[in-house]
């Protein structure tokens, strides 16, 4: 319904921020990390899902594009709502998950306040081969860092993983990636 919503910060309750953009204040769901960052009469961008229920509709914002489609992998598992998949994300982060789904490792999944060895055990056979980890062979860490940095440029993921994919293996160190990809990126 609402993809993404950008507006001032009007209020700011509990896991809530309440927006207001065209007259309208939007409550919308948030983790702790990015709420904290927020400051009332400030503007804000917010990647939005919708989620209806037989009683409810509710707005769940996150700070980047990536964060979203983490957490809207997260609420396609069974048993994980989006209240979880948000408690979820806000506890975990992005690359926690990934990596735990990529290494199937439930045991950083359960160190969480409400998933179950169960629910983690779904959580890493649900979502196996779905998310696209950003791990490489060697240079793992600088690959990350080159995506994220990239990633804050607003270069799409696409175009970031290709590049990754096609970087020259005598360059050393994350600025020297850096630098090469945004030399050819758009090429």
């Amino acid at each position: 319904m609402f993809g993404h919503i950008t507006g001032k910060i009007f209020n700011l309750k509990g896991t809530k921020a309440i927006v207001k953009t065209g007259g309208i204040g939007f409550a919308i769901h948030s983790t702790p990390s990015y709420l904290a960052k927020l400051k009332i009469g400030t503007e804000a961008n917010f990647w939005t899902h919708t989620a209806v229920r037989e009683n409810s509709i509710d707005l769940y914002g996150f700070e980047t594009e990536e964060e979203l489609r983490i957490f809207e992998f997260l609420i396609t598992v069974s048993g994980v709502g989006p209240k979880s998949g948000l408690a979820i994300l806000s506890v975990a982060g992005v690359k926690s998950i990934e990596e735990a789904v990529a290494t199937k490792d439930t045991s950083s999944l359960t160190k969480i306040s409400g998933v179950g060895r169960k629910t983690a055990e779904k959580i890493v056979l649900e979502l196996d081969g779905k998310l696209t980890t950003r791990k490489g062979d060697g240079g793992a860490g600088e690959d990350v860092d080159v995506f994220d940095a990239l990633k804050s440029l607003g270069y799409r993921e696409r175009e970031i993983q290709e590049i990754i994919k096609n970087l020259p293996k005598d360059l050393n160190g994350t600025n020297e990636k850096i630098k090469y990809a945004l030399k050819n990126l758009g090429k």
